[in-house]
């Protein structure tokens, strides 16, 4: 196998691509050692070297790090993985060992970011679409939802709706351009529509929608 490529990664770190497709990162001194430059050949044997003794145990370290500075969803984790050149099968095996020991589970994160941000004046459907955007499932999120609900760690949502309508000074006299200006920010926060209007009769004592 060629040696087609090398990009440097950091100060000691470089990204080997060979003609086969293949990439991952080494350090300069594993570098020289099988003589990784542009150009070069690497053996069968000094790519298994690479692939299964290097490598797997190096992810897992940076998973580990990772980890111990705060908490990732697993499909943000392994993009952060991937991020730093390792091939997708070192990746999985990363991600498998973490996952065995429960170092990273989607509906326990989903839950802590449920119960800080909720707290913070979102709502459930803002949040669900924050954490897909970090990968965590629709399953996880009404998983780890109800079990935050069932304990009473989820903001009632009616409170922050009547909190969000003192903060616009909603009053039921106001023009219906302007109830409807107010209705949009809050539906913004990730509130159900139907919610909003309801606070809204309901803080009125009448229909104001």
């Amino acid at each position: 196998m060629i040696v087609t490529k090398v990009t440097k990664l950091g100060k000691d770190r470089f990204l080997i691509k060979l003609d086969t497709g293949i990439s991952f990162p080494l350090y300069k001194t594993e570098m020289n050692r099988f003589d990784t430059k542009e150009g070069s050949d690497l053996s069968d044997g000094e790519l298994d070297e690479i692939m299964t003794r290097i490598l797997p145990s190096r992810c897992i370290k940076r998973a580990m790090n990772l980890l111990q500075k705060k908490s990732y969803a697993q499909a943000e984790l392994a993009g952060k993985l991937e991020d730093g050149g390792y091939p997708e099968e070192i990746v999985s095996k990363a991600m498998e060992y973490v996952m065995s020991f429960g170092y990273i589970d989607d509906v326990r994160y989903a839950a802590d970011y449920i119960r800080y941000h909720s707290s913070q004046g979102r709502g459930r459907n803002r949040i669900r679409l924050e954490l897909r955007g970090k990968g965590i499932s629709d399953e996880a999120f009404d998983k780890a939802w109800d079990q935050m609900e069932e304990v009473g760690l989820v903001a009632d949502s009616n409170a922050q709706i009547e909190k969000l309508l003192e903060k616009k000074h909603f009053s039921p006299d106001m023009d219906r351009s302007d109830k409807e200006k107010i209705a949009a920010f809050i539906l913004r926060r990730g509130f159900s529509s139907e919610d909003i209007f309801r606070c809204m009769r309901s803080y009125s004592g009448r229909s104001v929608v």
